[in-house]
């Protein structure tokens, strides 16, 4: 009786054991999550980029967390999941597919495999080769809290050297102010997490145990040269990482092999078969933050996807608020800007519910390239960080293939924008009475 008692102790014991473990890990539920990001949104963001420039941004966002904010462990470690280290964008809790397991290197070669938190897909292709991982520690409103972290060397190195798409470092005497450097004097851009995130540190990289998953598309863009590439915000943070230490190109990882791939080629063209133009306004050559790449380019190919030329006017200018990102498009009023393809979906869904004010007229189409209207990217339409509507999918597509067609008048590449919309939606039943009649 009493063995069994003891038995019976144990195993509640050991249940317990893991239940407050669990809680433990998960301090947080997902409406907790939503609630402490919106109130940084609110709250804190604009402190961190008063001119609103948060281009490759990733170590203002950790030197904000660390310095401003009187953090315990457990917050900092999910407010370092609010951003994506390399491009600087913001990453609500409330997005699906927010994450990839990456290997990176140490400054001794060794590797970690981890959990890292991006905006888009070529983010953990690009930390996989420009970064490093380091063991950092930082005091915390708890106490020390060591962890590891991904760093580069300094841009502030070679300040004049910095991309003119990257305007929030505040370099002095070499040093990236608002940045937390490492002991070996690199520059922390974000946190590498464990699996569990909450709880678990990375670990050695074992080849036999642990899946990348970031390496099914990472080969193509790892392999190109570092003035070949073409994927949006990853691109500028790439040439921002090569700054400190004078353009010396480190090598691809060793289990890639870069002698297969195909050579890039930068032919892109628009929703009417022709060359892709330049977003970026001709007159305003020297603006850095329209999401595009470093030519001016809507090129994203994954993530977001900032493929959208949009004019940012006095009737659009509240776009970022209306779809939910805080109120940073104020900033971009009198410019254009590549707005993400999900964001675009739902802004016309709300429109098409007189939830915000109806706009027209605010596309650059000779500027959309022809593969946000592929089936590979269907779904980026319908996903927008948590905030979509019910098949917004047809709100987007149709309001910008109307107002592309409309505005041209060129019938050859009306014929092929309409055959782009019309091999788009075919056996799409959200389309299904809902369908453009083009003329």
């Amino acid at each position: 009786m009493v063995k069994t008692r003891i038995i019976l102790l144990a195993l509640l014991l050991f249940l317990l054991f893991f239940v407050f473990k669990e809680d433990y890990i998960e301090r947080f539920t997902n409406n907790e999550k939503q609630t402490l990001f919106n109130d940084f949104m609110k709250e804190h963001y604009s402190n961190i980029f008063p001119n609103r420039g948060r281009n490759a941004g990733g170590p203002m966002f950790y030197h904000y967390f660390v310095n401003n904010m009187n953090l315990d462990r457990e917050h900092f470690k999910l407010y370092n999941q609010f951003y994506c280290g390399v491009s600087g964008s913001i990453i609500s809790p409330n997005r699906p597919d927010k994450t990839n397991n990456v290997v990176l290197k140490d400054l001794n070669d060794q590797e970690w495999f981890g959990k890292y938190y991006r905006c888009c897909t070529p983010c953990p292709c690009d930390i996989m080769r420009y970064a490093r991982v380091e063991e950092h520690t930082v005091n915390l409103s708890d106490g020390p809290h060591p962890h590891f972290v991904i760093t580069i060397d300094d841009p502030c190195i070679n300040e004049e050297l910095i991309p003119r798409e990257v305007n929030s470092y505040e370099c002095q005497n070499n040093e990236t102010q608002n940045g937390v450097r490492t002991e070996s004097g690199r520059l922390i851009i974000g946190v590498l997490f464990g699996q569990n995130e909450m709880e678990d540190d990375p670990v050695h990289y074992n080849p036999n145990t642990h899946t990348i998953d970031a390496d099914q598309y990472c080969e193509p863009r790892i392999c190109q040269s570092p003035e070949d590439l073409r994927g949006g915000m990853g691109d500028i943070f790439v040439l921002l990482s090569l700054v400190g230490n004078d353009g010396e190109t480190p090598p691809s990882p060793e289990r890639f092999d870069c002698s297969v791939v195909e050579p890039f080629t930068n032919q892109m063209l628009n929703i009417y078969g022709m060359p892709l133009e330049s977003c970026r306004d001709m007159n305003n050559i020297e603006d850095p933050s329209g999401s595009w790449d470093n030519d001016g380019y809507c090129s994203e190919l994954d993530g977001g996807v900032h493929q959208i030329c949009f004019d940012v006017n006095q009737n659009t200018e509240k776009f970022s608020s209306q779809t939910g990102q805080g109120n940073w498009s104020l900033s971009r009023s009198g410019n254009n800007h590549c707005m993400c393809l999900g964001a675009w979906a739902l802004y016309k869904a709300k429109q098409s519910q007189n939830l915000i004010p109806i706009t027209d007229n605010e596309l650059k189409c000779d500027a959309i390239p022809e593969i946000s209207l592929t089936g590979d990217y269907v779904n980026k339409w319908n996903k927008w960080n948590g905030n979509e509507l019910p098949n917004q999918i047809v709100q987007g597509v149709n309001n910008l293939v109307e107002q592309c067609y409309t505005k041209e008048n060129d019938m050859n590449k009306k014929r092929y924008l309409k055959q782009k919309y019309i091999d788009l939606i075919q056996n799409k039943p959200e389309f299904e009475g809902n369908t453009l009649s083009l003329q």
